[in-house]
């Protein structure tokens, strides 16, 4: 039961990589949350490996940043102590994260400031605040500035220099006259693109030459076969025991007779690349369903593959 949780919640999160932030979807959040907060008190190493991973690796900041307030708010409600403090200062690595991360807890969990919240923001701060980060990231039209996290979290400065830095981002903080901030973007790590090994069945649409080009040129070994109007009949009549099966196409569902075409445990990948608005990836084990114009798709591939056999890649 508890690998079905950590293959269940790594799914979820690598679906981010292709779909919305899941803030942009109240269902979508909800599902999240409660997968965080059952695997934060059943398995709290992984769980804090795996979001450190997700905002270092992936560049999933709000999926790092929410995952981290539930797993505190979590362990807290089952009286379970420790980890928490240290997996909040993890997904931190932006100046403006702290604020966000105050943001998501004002909304969902109320004003009130558990220590070891306070204590994980705190530990960021002394990292991340810096004479740039508030050229960069003190803007003077959020409602939630550098200066108030400030006095939320009440952090102790490494050093004269930086207490002497605070002062001035309090002072800053009530000073109407003071000049914006000039925001930079947000940092970003290089999505990878690995190798796909074993033999691929890359069934396509008549739109798909480029992504299917980027596709085959990973792969170990890939039969391609283009042009079909009926891509389920093709995925039925080409299969011969290939490792996995990749559709790419506009619109293509994911519907019950394509995903019998395919032995149940032989992964079975839909990209759509209809251009429309994809809410997020539809995952169940061994059959993907995404937006394929997304630059996290290839590495995506590779992952939900490597985590049905919990492969993680921290």
């Amino acid at each position: 039961m508890g690998g079905r949780l950590r293959r269940e919640l790594f799914r979820m999160v690598v679906s981010d990589l292709v779909g919305d932030e899941p803030n942009l979807h109240a269902a979508r959040l909800a599902q999240y949350v409660g997968l965080v907060r059952r695997s934060a008190v059943a398995h709290p190493e992984w769980t804090a490996q795996l979001l450190r991973w997700a905002r270092h690796e992936a560049g999933l900041d709000y999926t790092a940043r929410a995952g981290a307030a539930e797993f505190l708010s979590a362990r807290l409600a089952a009286g379970q102590h420790g980890l928490s403090r240290q997996v909040i200062d993890s997904v931190l690595v932006d100046p403006l994260d702290p604020t966000w991360l105050l943001c998501y807890w004002n909304y969902f969990h109320g004003r009130t400031l558990p220590k070891p919240l306070k204590r994980g923001i705190g530990d960021a701060v002394r990292r991340l605040y810096t004479e740039e980060a508030v050229r960069q990231a003190d803007l003077t039209w959020m409602d939630l500035r550098l200066g108030d996290v400030l006095n939320r979290v009440h952090p102790k400065p490494v050093d004269a220099a930086q207490s002497a830095l605070f002062r001035r981002i309090l002072d800053r903080r009530y000073d109407s006259s003071a000049v914006d901030a000039t925001p930079v973007p947000g940092w970003k790590p290089t999505l990878p693109r690995p190798r796909l090994t074993g033999h691929t069945l890359l069934v396509t649409g008549l739109v798909a030459h480029q992504t299917v080009e980027l596709v085959a040129s990973r792969c170990d070994q890939a039969e391609i076969v283009r042009g079909a109007d009926d891509l389920r009949k093709v995925v039925r009549g080409r299969f011969r025991r290939h490792d996995r099966v990749v559709v790419v196409a506009e619109g293509q569902e994911l519907d019950r007779p394509l995903s019998w075409s395919v032995p149940r445990n032989v992964p079975l990948h839909v990209w759509d690349l209809a251009g429309r608005e994809v809410q997020w990836a539809a995952v169940s084990r061994h059959r993907y369903r995404h937006d394929g114009t997304k630059e996290g798709a290839l590495w995506a591939l590779s992952l939900f593959e490597a985590g049905e056999q919990e492969l993680w890649p921290w």
